[in-house]
């Protein structure tokens, strides 16, 4: 006669806590690279707007001095009705506010030459990071005007 062999109590219950300890680690670095990812882009879109306020400047659509003292706007601000915005004769200020509305901007400019004019330009661009909290960076460049 053959003996059969079957799990024991404790075999079974060792294969439970196996896995279940591997399955929480899975699940804490999915959770983990998903946040990652997510901050991924929100960053990205954030240096999009900056670069978008740097192209601005290059264009000469905004007036440079009328940044010179640090001008700083905050989360959802109204864009289209700022007469900075308006004059500079963007074809649909309210697109501003959509495309840097979910963003924080510190825009200041320096002269650094007069012949030829040039600005210095710092954008510092503040983000919400999808898990909490805030990032920021700040973009410089000098404009011939």
């Amino acid at each position: 006669m053959k003996s059969q062999r079957a799990f024991t109590l404790i075999e079974v219950l060792i294969a439970i806590l196996l896995i279940s300890v591997v399955s929480g680690v899975v699940a804490t670095s999915l959770v983990s690279n998903i946040r990652l990812n997510a901050e991924g882009r929100v960053r990205e879109q954030a240096i999009t707007a900056a670069h978008s306020w740097i192209e601005r400047f290059k264009a000469k659509t905004l007036d440079f001095s009328a940044f010179q003292s640090g001008n700083t706007y905050d989360y959802h601000y109204r864009y289209s009705s700022d007469s900075t915005f308006v004059a500079a004769g963007d074809p649909d200020p309210t697109a501003l506010d959509e495309e840097w509305g979910n963003f924080k901007f510190h825009v200041q400019t320096w002269q650094l030459n007069t012949n030829p004019l040039i600005w210095r330009v710092k954008i510092t661009t503040y983000y919400r990071k999808p898990g909490g909290g805030e990032g920021h960076f700040s973009v410089e460049t000098a404009i011939r005007q």
